[in-house]
């Protein structure tokens, strides 16, 4: 039995459905206001239990029986502090005390991959003491550092395109990046599970082009058929509007933090991450833009 916290976001829907796939046995926890979210999960099989990652009794449960436990839980669009605390370190810190409790065999923790200088980003200090945490509780584990996805520049973008006729970058957009597929990120976690040269270690996960950001959204345009419009915007300016927004909206400064930090650079060599994940072939942004506007029905040209 393989136990998901954080089932129902984009990641995790994504692992229920390739362990699925394998025949594998998977219970996910879900939240009350998720319940809609899960019924997908559950038409593929997976065991839904309701509970947060407050309550203690539902992690224990989940725990209960399962050999490896997933911790993929994210703030997202909810930036506010106590909120960044709760999904990203104190939250999996109480589902480690229930695997622990529970003697589970894997504990993959999903954190995040680092610029060169992270200091300036209040949320990664979370995301650090988690790791530790878990790296000394004797519990076997596996921690992963995925860079940015492809579906957050694509897929979260497209919509504001639409809109607005442009797409915000933070900074110049020359900073290099090694974004990756959801897919992608989905086939480390599960070839990590039950392999021994996976246990306890850390894994740095990026795509297979160190790009520009330019560059990315100049590969977008090409598939989309459409030009896209970038407006750049000073990460000072955009820390600014988010305190100025902070009265009416709490989660502003901490969105700007991530999308700061989300328009940094950075890099990683897959090369051992590679072999021992057995990842081979990685997607590329120009094969994941085809698919997404192929699933949408969007004619797009083929390459010569």
């Amino acid at each position: 039995m393989i136990f998901i916290v954080g089932g129902t976001g984009t990641l995790g829907q994504t692992l229920v459905r390739m362990l699925r796939e394998q025949g594998r046995q998977v219970r996910v926890l879900v939240r009350p206001g998720s319940v809609a979210k899960a019924e997908p999960l559950r038409a593929l099989g997976a065991e839904l239990i309701g509970g947060d990652l407050r309550d203690q009794a539902s992690l224990e449960l989940g725990c209960k029986g399962a050999q490896v436990v997933i911790s993929a839980t994210s703030a997202g669009e909810d930036r506010r502090p106590q909120s960044r605390r709760l999904a990203e370190y104190q939250g999996p810190l109480n589902l480690l005390k229930a695997a622990k409790a529970a003697g589970v065999e894997q504990y993959i923790f999903t954190s995040t991959l680092f610029p060169r200088n992270p200091v300036g980003y209040k949320f990664v200090w979370a995301k650090l003491m988690a790791e530790e945490a878990i790296q000394q509780s004797g519990v076997p584990y596996t921690i992963f550092r995925p860079c940015g996805l492809f579906y957050e520049i694509v897929q979260r973008g497209e919509p504001i395109v639409e809109k607005f006729g442009f797409f915000p970058v933070v900074g110049s957009g020359h900073k290099r990046t090694q974004m990756l597929a959801m897919v992608d990120v989905a086939r480390a976690f599960v070839n990590a599970i039950g392999n021994p040269e996976a246990i306890n270690r850390t894994f740095e996960l990026g795509g297979p082009e160190h790009t520009t950001f330019e560059a990315m959204i100049a590969t977008w345009s090409r598939i989309r058929g459409r030009p896209i419009r970038v407006l750049h915007l000073p990460a000072p300016l955009m820390n600014a509007i988010g305190w100025a927004l902070y009265p009416f909206n709490p989660s502003a400064p901490g969105i700007m933090e991530l999308l700061e930090f989300s328009y940094d650079a950075m890099s990683c060599d897959m090369t051992e991450t590679s072999r021992i994940l057995n990842l081979g072939r990685m997607q590329t942004l120009e094969e994941y833009c085809r698919a997404y506007y192929a699933a949408k029905g969007t004619v797009v040209p083929t390459p010569a």
